[in-house]
């Protein structure tokens, strides 16, 4: 099943991100995919708010990984400078994939290294402001989170 919701502007964006933080279970990925610009970024800071780190969350285009420690702490990728899958190896991609949180902006480039469970987000820039985001959950241990999304989608 999947789910779309729309946001109208950055607030409302980190807005979405900061609702999801909390839900958030140790071990699980996010994948997100969306075109430079689309607010990615953006979200990730939401979700970090919502899990309670304070620290300023920027995109990790040029150091690949940002870790921020927390109870269960926030991995957040960005595999947009990465040419070549053995890339991944060399960071340890796998390790960090049993526990904390893990976000993972350009999940496209290398979609055959993310865990079968992860879920996935796609941010489609529908204007200047506005944001579609399309959530796809795969897996049992998604369902309360899936519920959860699917409320605020009818609530906004």
């Amino acid at each position: 099943m999947s789910i779309d919701i729309k946001t109208h502007s950055e607030a409302e964006t980190i807005a979405l991100g900061a609702f999801l933080g909390p839900l958030l279970e140790d071990g699980q990925t996010i994948a997100l995919r969306g075109d430079l610009g689309a607010g990615k970024t953006h979200f990730v800071q939401g979700i970090a708010k919502g899990m309670g780190i304070d620290d300023v969350v920027v995109s990790p285009t040029f150091t690949l990984l940002n870790y921020y420690e927390n109870t269960i702490p926030l991995q957040h990728f960005d595999f947009y400078r990465l040419e070549e899958e053995y890339e991944l190896d060399d960071l340890g991609f796998e390790d960090y994939l049993d526990s904390g949180v893990t976000v993972i902006e350009w999940s496209e480039k290398f979609p055959d290294r993310l865990p079968d469970d992860a879920a996935v987000v796609t941010i489609e820039k529908t204007s200047p402001t506005e944001r579609l985001f399309h959530f796809e959950f795969s897996g049992s241990r998604w369902q309360s989170i899936e519920n959860e999304v699917q409320k605020y989608a009818l609530s906004h």
